[in-house]
């Protein structure tokens, strides 16, 4: 645990370990409330709440607003969708396929893969995913002040009210419209609320998975015999994804929480008021809980990785983001065996300074 300062002039703990990392994110005593004071602010101004997000509630509102959207993101669910993903995916291969070569496998594949589904889920048309697009990596841009980020924010909520009242008079088979019918309509949410809930998901579908596609490829090409054992032994591909995440743990920002009352937490006394920054991809390379951490190494066993968190606030879509790479990279490399980058890796040009690191783009051939 250390004191560290904040770009706002305020400072609070940064928890530098996986045991301590995971005692925080369990704790209910620790709120993700960001307009609670002492709450540690990722930028330099005061965040801004936005309406529907769910992940900045406290029990027992963050329960039952993430009730509502359960049954979409529950095995059983997600299973039903995996033909749909394949189709999804094998389109994309295609006009990869068909196009010249090297293909920026970002711009053609890591990314519209799962905007396409995030858009299917939600009931939105492909068509208005460019929207989404441009404006989740706003969003994720921590070179952008608090104010572009939220009008970012405020761009994809305003668009979603729209539609969330079209879904009023024509519901389908999706969430938004499972919300409209189940929840807008008894008043137990908000158009605003459903809009802002949607927004949330579309952010994160967006950039999480782009970034663990792309970031996954390379460290699969940079492993030959893994990615060997990968491609022959299906039973493996499992637990080669957790691996992945582990391994890559994309999101760098690290996780805010505020502490609601005096708490001992490795060995210090954190008190009410105290901000507290949980850097995930820290923990999942801490050597007291994984053997040989730097390592990528698919057959790996033991404690679970913290990538999609710990806890209350564990990430809801952890399970479809899992079964969409568990399809997308056994798929791409099947129809390109001979799949390499274009370029030196050396000359890749990353995201360093977003809420979620990823290559800018990335050439491949075949």
């Amino acid at each position: 645990m250390r004191r560290i300062a904040l770009a706002n002039g305020e400072t609070a703990w940064l928890v530098t370990r996986y045991r301590e990392m995971r005692a925080v994110l369990g704790d209910t005593t620790m709120s993700s409330d960001i307009t609670k004071k002492g709450f540690p602010s990722p930028r330099p101004e005061e965040p801004k709440p936005s309406l529907g997000n769910f992940t900045q509630m406290d029990q027992p509102q963050y329960g039952a607003v993430r009730r509502t959207m359960t049954r979409t993101f529950m095995v059983k669910s997600v299973d039903r969708m995996r033909p749909r993903i394949t189709e999804l995916t094998n389109d994309l291969l295609d006009a990869m396929e068909r196009g010249p070569r090297p293909v920026d496998l970002h711009a053609h594949f890591a990314r519209p893969l799962p905007s396409l589904l995030i858009c299917e889920v939600l009931g939105i048309p492909h068509a208005n995913r460019d929207l989404f697009q441009a404006n989740s990596a706003s969003i994720g841009d921590m070179r952008l002040s608090e104010g572009e980020a939220y009008s970012a924010r405020t761009d994809i909520a305003e668009y979603l009210i729209q539609f969330v009242e079209e879904k009023e008079h024509n519901p389908g088979d999706d969430l938004i419209s499972d919300l409209v019918v189940n929840r807008l309509r008894t008043g137990e949410l908000t158009k605003e609320e459903i809009a802002g809930m949607a927004a949330l998901l579309v952010i994160n579908g967006h950039e999480s998975s782009a970034s663990m596609i792309g970031l996954g490829v390379i460290t699969l090409l940079r492993h030959p015999e893994q990615l060997r054992r990968f491609m022959t032994e299906p039973e493996v591909v499992p637990a080669a994804i957790e691996e992945l995440l582990r391994f890559l743990s994309i999101v760098h920002v690290g996780l805010r929480r505020v502490a609601t009352t005096d708490v001992e937490i490795g060995g210090v006394t954190v008190r009410k008021g105290d901000g507290l920054i949980i850097p995930i991809h820290v923990a999942n390379r801490d050597p007291e809980v994984f053997d040989a951490p730097d390592q990528f190494d698919i057959s790996r066993e033991g404690q679970p990785h913290l990538a999609f968190g710990h806890g209350l606030h564990k990430c809801i879509a952890q399970y479809m983001a899992k079964v969409e790479l568990q399809i997308a990279l056994p798929a791409l490399f099947r129809r390109f065996p001979g799949l390499r980058l274009a370029v030196p890796v050396e000359e890749l040009s990353f995201r360093e300074e977003n809420v979620v690191y990823s290559v800018d783009s990335l050439p491949v051939t075949w």
